[in-house]
């Protein structure tokens, strides 16, 4: 009787811990970062702006944490596959801006 109360103890306890991680991290499996979210957005920009229809990148905020902006031309579903949810523990939030020049200064 012992052993399986104790067995089911840990299984609960085990859930609760993973249960708690993915909250943690936005429902994915990858770990919170220990760096800098500046250091986070300087490591993958080249990687994001690569991916076609990604025509800048920005720190912002959502849901009051600081999160990583990838603007894009137009959001499809087939972007959104491209682009990752999470970054080293920091959301990512995909914002439609439209082609995006540079002013001509004359």
């Amino acid at each position: 009787m012992i052993r399986k109360t104790l067995t089911l103890l840990i299984a609960t306890v085990s859930a609760l811990v993973l249960i708690a991680n993915l909250s943690c991290t936005g429902g994915s499996r990858q770990p919170m970062t220990q760096r800098p979210i500046e250091q986070v957005l300087k490591a993958h920009t080249d990687s994001l702006m690569a991916i076609p229809g990604v025509v800048g990148t920005a720190i912002g905020e959502f849901e009051g944490k600081p999160c990583i902006r990838v603007l894009v031309v137009k959001k499809t579903k087939e972007l959104d596959q491209k682009l990752p949810a999470v970054l080293e523990g920091y959301r990512v939030v995909v914002d439609e801006t439209g082609e995006i020049k540079a002013l001509d200064r004359k």
